[in-house]
């Protein structure tokens, strides 16, 4: 595992891409960079970019904060969107064998209330099964809400550089997982403690 927090390239990828075409549409200027970026960062925009390689999760804070600021105007509803996006195109692409369990969703062919939450946090531990594969750092568990039994949530424990930019992306890319089965704006962020992140679930599944 690298030195530093990371998070693999293949992440980066449609970042650097959207950026590229700011530059390219002449939206964004190469001397309006350093607002956002720090020298190592627009060097790093001059290289290829490889998507199984580590790189430094607070570079990809940098540049998803350009983005918002740019082409999102300042908005985090812009960063729950492009995690939305990156989990359609792992689904369309079929890149993650864990999300086949979303085709045959047990939760939802059960009638007892108690059988639903069951299978609904065993389908959630398969979901984060996905962040060990794209983050070097980080804990995350499936755990019963003590507020609602019905429901579950998401815990990230040793989550100090898991900034809050990935926090509201990851909300994205989760409510889009679930939304194939239990609707849309499941699950809501919240950092808990400096190195503690939660997903809350907003209503009955």
């Amino acid at each position: 595992m690298p030195a530093v927090p990371s998070i693999k390239g293949r992440v980066l990828a449609a970042v650097v891409e959207d950026i590229e075409k700011l530059r390219s549409s002449g939206a964004l200027r190469d001397e309006e960079l350093g607002r956002w970026l720090r020298p190592d960062d627009v060097e790093f925009l001059r290289r290829p970019l490889q998507p199984a390689e580590w790189y430094d999760v607070a570079m990809h804070e940098r540049l998803c904060l350009l983005l918002r600021d740019v082409e999102g105007g300042g908005r985090s509803a812009y960063l729950k969107a492009r995690g939305a996006r990156a989990a359609e195109r792992l689904l369309d692409a079929g890149l993650y064998a864990q999300f086949e369990f979303l085709n045959r969703m047990n939760s939802v062919k059960l009638t007892d209330p108690a059988q639903r939450a069951q299978a609904w946090g065993r389908d959630l531990k398969l979901l984060t099964t996905l962040s060990s594969s794209i983050l070097s750092f980080s804990r995350w568990e499936v755990e019963r809400d003590p507020d609602f039994p019905s429901r579950h949530r998401i815990e990230i424990r040793e989550a100090a550089a898991f900034h809050d930019v990935l926090g509201w992306i990851t909300e994205g890319f989760i409510n889009r997982m679930a939304a194939l089965h239990a609707g849309p704006d499941l699950f809501a962020f919240e950092r808990v403690a400096r190195e503690r992140v939660r997903y809350r679930m907003r209503r009955d599944f």
